[in-house]
């Protein structure tokens, strides 16, 4: 006689592991976007708080070239966002020269996200 008992579909611990396995991916997969995501909103920060300090330092070599030490601070509207900057500007090194130093946040934020340090003719 022949047996005709053909077993057909997956048994339920082939379903449970296969579920684990299907999870575990979409779980990586899902904080690979999440830290891919994050890292993109950072360094787009980065870059505009860095236009920010370059638009400062242009002015500061041509419009509004300080001839004394000064501290000064503002705001700045770029990448439709609202940045605070402060500077401050010191003798330099030798007569011919002064320091400035720019620092950048976001309008919200504590902490300064771009900082840059240069030096300029009298």
């Amino acid at each position: 006689m022949k047996l005709s008992a053909i077993n057909k579909g997956f048994s339920l611990i082939e379903v449970v592991v296969s579920l684990l396995i299907l999870s575990v991916s979409v779980i990586t997969i899902y904080n690979l976007i999440i830290s891919t995501a994050v890292s993109s909103y950072d360094l787009e920060q980065r870059y505009l708080a860095k236009e920010v300090a370059n638009n400062r330092i242009s002015l500061i070599h041509t419009l509004e070239k300080p001839l004394r030490p000064i501290e000064r601070s503002g705001q700045m509207v770029m990448g439709g966002q609202q940045w605070q900057w402060n500077e401050t500007i010191n003798n330099g090194p030798s007569d011919e020269f002064f320091v400035y130093e720019i620092f950048v946040r976001a309008e919200n934020q504590e902490t300064y996200i771009y900082s840059t340090k240069g030096f300029y003719t009298k």
